[in-house]
């Protein structure tokens, strides 16, 4: 018989589980374009902030969905590829940071790849969870020029200490 924290654990499993199934689902349509299962996995109320260069704030599921149309119709095929997932559980909700390297192919040959970050919170809604706040910042570019960005931030590493062998020369 499992412990209650086994139980716990457990839950907290399935639930992340499920919280990784819609983040996929949102991937796997935007590949197919298919724009009205990529609403689907956002709220009614959602916002969403792809970047500055990238239309900024945006407020409404229609809206996101709307401003995924235009963005991706520029596309003759995409590859969002899922890395690390992180899941913050909360009761009705969650936090998640989703690594993603995302290749695009534009209609006259052009190639671009971004590596982003899905900063994300998530709402239980009738027993789905749905993307309810999502935020990208991005880490490398190839492609896209001109195109202003939210950028991961990075400590700037200290500066290095000098052994006394180096100071005495």
């Amino acid at each position: 018989m499992p412990t209650s924290e086994q139980e716990s654990d457990l839950r907290s499993l399935l639930l992340e589980r499920r919280i990784m199934q819609t983040l996929a689902r949102y991937c796997i349509c935007l590949d197919e374009y298919d724009i009205e299962g990529v609403a689907a996995c956002f709220t009614a109320d959602a916002t969403a902030d792809y970047g500055p260069g990238r239309g900024g704030l945006i407020q409404g599921r229609e809206a996101i969905a709307a401003r995924i149309e235009r963005g991706q119709a520029a596309f003759r095929r995409t590859h969002h590829q899922i890395g690390q997932v992180a899941v913050t559980l909360r009761r009705e909700s969650a936090m998640a940071t989703t690594y993603v390297t995302a290749w695009h192919e534009r209609d006259d040959g052009v190639q671009e790849v971004l590596c982003l970050r899905y900063v994300d919170r998530l709402q239980l809604v009738e027993d789905v969870w749905l993307i309810a706040q999502r935020r990208v910042q991005i880490s490398f570019t190839d492609g896209f020029p001109g195109t202003r960005w939210r950028w991961v931030r990075r400590r700037r590493p200290a500066p290095p200490l000098s052994s006394p062998r180096q100071a005495r020369s």
